[in-house]
């Protein structure tokens, strides 16, 4: 019997799953309360219930998807509440680890990023086309670093619940620039400021630009909605 094919030798087919959904959510594949059939989502993926189940729990765990009693899985609704909160928690925590997390980025990363931002910068001069999911990316990879390599642990394992919808709001933000340049300026201001290992100076810039992000989705793609 082949283990793999059921979910049970291969513990990280769930990850597969968990993946595909995720993504499809991003691209609007996936729409806000949509239900989700395990058998529908075993043949997207090609594979058994099994991993798609544990898939459904992690995502599930990390807000994408609810689990409702009677009706199986259903893709999550952004409220404002949900903005909200994940912005202030946000605004609150991350200039802080930002401060002790100046010291110790290595320079390689802030080599790379800055290279991936000014590669954006010059794709826009030239009018070609961006791919927002990869700016939401780049975002990600750029804010995470700074959780990643704060000197404060138990703030790195604070935030840790928080990344896969902090993510989900970087690419709702991405999607909602008037000015796609300016942000892209705005993070190179911010990788600058690391460069010159001035952590108070980052962590000002940097809360001015969290506050841009969350009044960019909150404008654009949550007037008037309720919780």
């Amino acid at each position: 019997m082949n283990n793999s094919a059921n979910g049970i030798g291969d513990k990280r087919l769930w990850v597969k799953a968990y993946d595909w959904v995720k993504e499809s959510i991003f691209s609007g594949k996936l729409e806000e309360g949509l239900p989700l059939s395990e058998n529908m989502l075993a043949q997207e993926v090609k594979m058994s219930r099994t991993p798609i189940r544990e898939a459904l729990r992690k995502l599930a765990q990390d807000g994408f998807v609810m689990l409702v009693p009677g009706k199986g899985a259903i893709v999550s609704a952004t409220s404002i509440d949900d903005v909200r909160e994940i912005y202030e928690i946000r605004r609150l925590l991350e200039p802080y680890a930002a401060r002790t997390a100046v010291y110790r980025i290595p320079d390689g990363f802030i080599d790379e990023i800055e290279e991936k931002w000014e590669d954006t910068v010059s794709k826009l001069r030239d009018g070609c086309e961006i791919n927002l999911s990869d700016v939401a990316a780049l975002d990600m990879s750029f804010h995470s670093s700074l959780i990643r390599y704060t000197a404060n642990g138990r703030l790195r394992d604070a935030m840790l619940p928080y990344n896969a919808q902090i993510e989900r709001f970087q690419l709702l933000s991405a999607k909602s620039l008037s000015n796609l340049m300016e942000t892209t300026k705005q993070h190179l201001n911010l990788i600058e400021c690391i460069r010159k290992r001035d952590g108070d100076e980052l962590a000002c810039q940097l809360l001015k630009h969290i506050i841009s992000s969350e009044e960019n989705v909150m404008r654009l793609y949550l007037p008037g909605r309720a919780n």
